[in-house]
């Protein structure tokens, strides 16, 4: 508590000291507002929705734009200004700069902006001090001035903060005591600040700008950053984690300690040593290593070094830590200069962590490990009140529903009574109402199709252990009725809600999940692997599976969408096959590349080490699952795959087009990893008797793959089938949408893609296509039906073949089902459309934040390989194509790897590159811990 209130001390004089300078300003100025007291500051009115700043409601409105007040975040420290963007035509991307105090231009990264007031330039007051500005016609700066209104600005919200304060200091107490929050966003904080919640039949006072201002700039004081973390969606949401109040008393524990030299600190610092010692010996198996143990205090020192060094990277804000690290290890003289990656070295060193542990992990917003004590009590209950759940005796099911079906006199099951429940209260069949009551009898068994001993196949990875979906095709006899030469195509999606109602427990905790994490070292699951691999997975186990069919009526050549129906349903003759024994029966002529591109992509692999001494465990066999003398599959995949190439040229010819910069994928053996203890820690563990994963990475074969190809294209069908029952059925959704380029760009964009596009293969190539990037926004999901422009769809597309991985998924499921149950078109859907748009924007958030975990954990493992082979004296030379030159080097992508970089070079050795010629470079440097790769210019190719 000592440590807090010095802290709080030295930055409510910081604070004073600024505000009065500002006083004194405004008083010289002779500004008639000017006063002694704080209160003087009239917040700026709000001209819109607060909602266009922060919340659901501002999904479309992302985007930094220019005109935008913005604070920008460069080494831990906050800059105001009024934002620029341009597009450099040279460098082939769009670049970030803003005006700040004094009309200096500040150039950075379009990720260094953390809060935003869109279009505050463009305000009327503003205006009639600056002018107008019109970024078309001068993309470089805005009027002179715009910097000092916005610093203005920024100065005006630190008073005002000021005058508040003691407020403010209520907060965290306020939200995680009393209200039992664990994350805030700066709405619902300023509310609270500022006296202006929702009161009892009434409605909240309006917030200013000024206000959300303040409120940021309070969360992220260094003395706040304590108790407050920004999430990674902090500039789009405003949001902010707060720390535990452990991890609180922790913090403030561990610097009263430093403040007071508390013996503890050296107690500590005398095991670590004889630690640090041994381990440089490798000497880890004598008794003086395996002998010491570590008090509570030394876990709480261990914990302190540890959010070291999982925030000391951060370089948005600065870590409240990395300050103290050099206090606690100068002592032991074992580190020259100490950062950030020191700490990680320490805890490797003293036995806390492997040299190979994956810190990304534990820097996302999100937690991975959470809910796993309430998923195995929630399967635990499930087995008891219903283990015939997860017997799934489908057999025993379908006798019934024969033997009902039969009976005229019967009524055909349980779910007819809750239909007619529905119909008299409008409620949902799909509906139950306690949280832990599964449904005893599948509500939609009276009205499951069953496929009977059709071939369905489902084809994936031997890696993958969520097989969900698979499918069939048909041809359909010409008849007066279909006179027209069709097939029926039908995708078949496992079918978690035959047991899951919408509010279950375990759903519940699903829609927290929202979908599966795959990382390289294990997959953390949406749904219990009890339900995934054994119960639900569409696997080949001799048993019929249940399922939810999306099937089209496609157009023979023209591949058009001539009918759809959506269906329960049951089937019986699965195939399991694998992608790559797949690729050898079916046609390479719609790849890009050929067959050729297909083996360079799949030889394009290192391995560290690269003598592999282990074998990877798959879930399936990697080989067997194809027999070349069975002519029969053979036909019917090649017919699977022209089928799909139709409703392929389909798109291609309304504007559908695809690119491919390649990717990276790493594979780990032994998969999954073991775990690595993150507290609790009574002794140094020796990792030195662990396996030491062996590293793989390889290109993403995607585009390269003429099964996967196919698949993804089946997958694309049932999404525009869904999307077409709902819309139908006026049943709410989440779509995905594309929205086309801004309109004084599209003419260009769609020119080119019809000169460029590959009318076999529907790919461009990256030299043509990178110019036009920037231009080309990301896909968003939606209650709103919009078109995918780049897919080609303007009737709706939306997700829903991988229920078993995806919430979004299952939602559409139960939207689906309750729609097919209800005779009675008033029966309220299990979601309204209204309570889709706050779930559209935490579906977006928590996707967005899972991608990047997915994303830099990758990039760590390929950081960590390329390390050992820089140690080891390996070769570390590769081919590259430029991604667009910078200032001192290019961005490159590996062409054998796929991983991005930056190359450092000399101006005369790159003066000549363009977007996509051909280099030669050498990694030089690699930081897993950050993770960071670093590149020198060898040669142009």
């Amino acid at each position: 508590m000592y440590a807090r209130k010095i802290s709080e001390k030295n930055a409510r004089k910081a604070r004073k000291e600024k505000v009065m300078q500002l006083l004194a300003i405004k008083k010289a100025n002779k500004e008639p507002n000017a006063q002694s007291n704080l209160q003087f500051v009239k917040p700026y009115s709000v001209d819109s929705d607060i909602g266009e700043l922060f919340g659901p409601e501002s999904v479309q409105k992302r985007d930094v734009l220019p005109g935008d007040f913005v604070e920008v975040r460069k080494d831990g420290k906050a800059v105001y200004g009024i934002y620029i963007q341009h597009f450099d035509q040279a460098e082939g991307r769009l670049l970030s700069s803003t005006m700040t105090n004094g009309d200096y231009i500040l150039e950075h990264r379009t990720a260094d902006v953390v809060f935003r007031i869109p279009g505050y330039i463009f305000m009327d007051k503003n205006k009639a001090l600056v002018g107008h500005w019109d970024p078309e016609v001068n993309p470089t700066s805005p009027p002179m001035g715009a910097g000092n209104i916005a610093a203005t600005f920024a100065d005006d919200s630190l008073m005002l903060m000021g005058s508040y304060y003691t407020q403010f200091n209520k907060v965290y107490d306020t939200f995680w005591h009393k209200r039992k929050k664990t994350m805030v966003t700066i709405p619902e904080v300023a509310r609270f600040v500022f006296g202006k919640e929702t009161q009892e039949g009434g409605e909240a006072a309006p917030l200013t700008f000024q206000e959300l201002y303040a409120t940021h700039m309070f969360l992220t004081e260094d003395v706040s950053l304590m108790k407050f973390e920004p999430s990674v969606a902090v500039r789009w949401m405003g949001e902010f984690m707060l720390r535990t109040p452990e991890e609180v008393a922790m913090t403030e524990t561990v610097i009263n300690w430093f403040r007071n030299d508390d013996p503890r600190l050296k107690h500590f610092l005398d095991k670590v040593k004889v630690l640090i010692d041994c381990y440089r010996k490798g000497d880890r198996t004598s008794l003086t290593w395996s002998d010491i143990r570590f008090t509570e205090s030394d876990r709480t020192i261990i914990d302190f070094v540890r959010q070291t060094a999982f925030k000391g990277y951060e370089d948005l804000f600065p870590s409240p830590y990395l300050t103290y690290l050099p206090r606690l290890l100068r002592p032991l003289g074992a580190y020259g200069d100490i950062d950030c990656k020191t700490a990680f070295d320490f805890l490797n060193e003293i036995g806390i962590w492997p040299s190979w542990y994956n810190m990304e992990i534990n820097r996302s917003a999100i937690s991975l490990t959470s809910g796993g004590d309430a998923e195995r009590v929630i399967v635990e209950r499930i087995k008891a009140l219903n283990p015939e759940c997860l017997q799934q005796d489908f057999e025993r099911d379908i006798e019934r529903i024969k033997q009902e079906a039969s009976d005229k006199n019967q009524r055909s099951s349980t779910v007819q009574a809750v239909t007619q429940e529905s119909k008299d209260r409008r409620m949902n069949p799909m509906v139950l109402q306690s949280p832990t009551e599964i449904y005893r009898r599948d509500p939609c068994d009276s009205i499951r199709h069953d496929f009977g001993h059709q071939p369905v196949y489902a084809i994936d990875d031997p890696s993958a252990s969520e097989l969900d979906d698979a499918f069939s095709v048909e041809p359909v006899p010409i008849t007066t009725l279909t006179p027209q030469p069709s097939t029926w195509v039908h995708v078949h999606v496992a079918d978690p809600t035959s047991i899951l109602p919408p509010f279950h427990e375990m759903s519940l905790l699903a829609a927290e999940r929202i979908q599966t994490a795959y990382l390289p070292e294990r997959a953390w699951t949406m749904l219990p692997r009890a339900l995934t691999e054994e119960t639900l997975s569409l696997k080949n186990d001799g048993r019929p599976k249940k399922v939810m069919s999306f099937s089209a009526r496609i157009a023979d050549r023209d591949g058009e969408i001539l009918e759809y129906k959506v269906r329960p349903g049951i089937v019986r003759n699965l195939r399991t096959l694998n992608y790559d024994e797949v690729d050898k029966v079916l046609s390479w002529d719609r790849v890009r590349g050929g067959r050729a591109e297909g083996n360079r992509v799949r030889n394009s692999v290192m391995s560290m080490p690269e003598v592999k001494t282990l074998e990877r465990q798959y879930y399936r066999e990697a080989k067997g699952t194809v027999s070349f003398e069975d002519q029969e599959l053979a036909q019917s995949l090649l017919r699977l795959q022209v089928v799909a190439q139709w409703h392929t040229d389909a798109r291609l010819k309304q504007g559908a087009f695809n690119f491919s910069l390649g990717r990276p994928m790493i594979e780990l053996t032994p998969y999954p990893l073991p775990s690595i203890a993150e507290s609790g820690w009574t002794s140094p563990v020796d990792y030195s008797q662990w396996q030491e994963p062996q590293i793989s990475c390889s290109l993403d074969p995607s585009f390269a793959s003429p099964s996967r190809l196919m698949v993804a294209e089946y997958m694309v069908m049932a999404g525009r089938v869904a999307a077409k029952f709902a819309q139908e059925h006026s049943l709410p959704l989440l779509y995905r949408n594309q929205a086309p380029p801004l309109e004084k760009y599209r003419p260009e964009i769609e020119g080119l893609i019809k000169e460029k596009v590959n009318i076999q293969t529907g790919m461009m190539d990256m030299v043509d296509i990178l110019p036009f990037r920037p231009y080309i926004s990301g896909a968003e999901i939606s209650t709103a039906s919009l078109g995918h422009w780049s897919m080609g769809i303007k009737d709706g597309y939306c997700k829903v073949t991988s229920p078993l991985r995806r919430y979004t998924d299952m939602l559409a499921h139960w939207q689906i089902k309750g729609a097919l149950l209800s005779s009675n078109p008033s029966t309220t859907p299990v979601f309204s459309a209204q309570s889709m748009v706050p779930l559209a924007g935490y579906i977006r958030d928590r996707e967005r934040i899972l991608g990047m975990l997915e994303a830099r954990s990758v990039k760590f493992w390929l950081s960590e390989m390329l390390n050992r082979r820089l140690c080891a004296g390996l070769p570390n030379i590769y081919e590259g194509l430029v991604l667009n030159p910078t200032a001192d080097g290019y961005n490159v992508i590996s062409t054998m790897l796929g991983f991005q970089t930056v190359v450092k070079a000399e101006a005369n050795d790159i003066k000549e590159l363009r977007i996509g010629d051909r280099v030669k470079f050498e990694v030089n440097n690699s930081i897993p811990q950050r993770p960071y790769i670093g590149a020198a210019h060898i040669s142009a190719l």
